[in-house]
């Protein structure tokens, strides 16, 4: 993939980064949300929240920390993606966010997850190992369709309720207009789209929110299409297994890859549209950041039959 096509994202991509560095500053970030596993694609996906507020202690339990334990003895050096409770033993996540190069799962150790915690450097919430690994079969780290994984745990998760995930028919939730709401302890640095950067990501230990209003189909196909003019990327954007939100200056970014967009309903209950999967820059007005559909069939007949195993 060439170099150009930096997208915020995955667990491997830590081994390279010093390497991938020098490259990336010469074009511009497409941000998919997450750091720990992947470079593999020459792809350098990003995601954190950009212009939010910090989320009190035990809100949004069900959202994940993926660490990679092999990457420091503190949770926040461990941190690499975001993810989130589908059932007690299940965390969906981006597909970029663990696997390499050739789009093969990585080895479930030595990653960990936590759920029910705000602060990541504490000891809210429970941990627990990853035991197995399922990557969408069609998922295509070049183009990032289909880019939804689970994880199993090694061991249950109690007393946290699981986030929900919408049927096939509950499309009106992607409504253009309607406000969903990102999570994550991704960066806080603002990148600008198509322009190179120097500025450092800047991580968080407490998470961090934004809610983000979900963009038409129609508007988010212009807005990739060409966006930039020394880019190759055409058409990147596919309405039938994508969701775009945002573009108002808040937003995801790097270390928020494979966390929920989710919408309240009904109140104090959530439901989960989208997967953070990619953008370009952090944050820039205009340009709405991308998600996987997550009651698109295919995909949502993956993640409930994988769960179930």
């Amino acid at each position: 993939m060439p170099a150009h096509k930096s997208i915020r994202g995955p667990l491997w991509l830590t081994l390279v980064a010093a390497l991938v560095a020098a490259i990336v500053m010469l074009f511009f970030v497409f941000v998919q949300r997450g750091e720990a596993t992947q470079v593999a694609n020459e792809h350098s996906y990003e995601p954190k929240i950009i212009s939010g507020t910090a989320v009190p202690n035990g809100k949004y339990s069900f959202v994940a920390a993926l660490l990679n334990t092999a990457n420091g003895r503190a949770p926040f050096q461990q941190r690499f993606c975001g993810g989130s409770l589908i059932d007690q033993d299940s965390v969906l996540t981006a597909a970029h966010c663990v696997t390499g190069p050739s789009g093969i799962p990585v080895l479930p150790r030595p990653l960990r997850i936590t759920v029910g915690r705000t602060v990541l450097n504490s000891d809210q919430g429970q941990k627990s190992w990853v035991s197995r690994i399922f990557v969408h079969p069609r998922y295509n780290g070049d183009t990032l369709t289909y880019d939804a994984a689970v994880l199993k745990l090694s061991s249950p998760v109690s007393g946290i309720a699981p986030i929900k995930l919408p049927s096939s028919k509950q499309n009106y939730l992607e409504k253009s207009g309607r406000k969903a709401t990102v999570a994550g302890w991704g960066s806080t640095t603002a990148r600008r789209a198509c322009l190179p950067t120097f500025a450092s990501p800047a991580y968080q230990d407490r998470m961090r929110q934004a809610q983000v209003p979900i963009v038409s189909d129609a508007r988010a196909e212009q807005v990739f299409q060409d966006i930039c003019r020394f880019s190759d990327l055409k058409s990147i954007y596919k309405p039938s297994l994508m969701v775009a939100a945002g573009g108002t200056g808040k937003d995801t970014c790097q270390g928020d890859s494979g966390g929920p967009l989710f919408v309240a309903r009904p109140p104090g209950k959530y439901t989960q549209i989208g997967i953070t999967s990619f953008g370009l820059g952090c944050g820039p007005e205009g340009v709405p950041s991308v998600y996987t559909e997550v009651n698109n069939p295919s995909i949502r007949s993956f993640i409930t039959r994988v769960a179930s195993e």
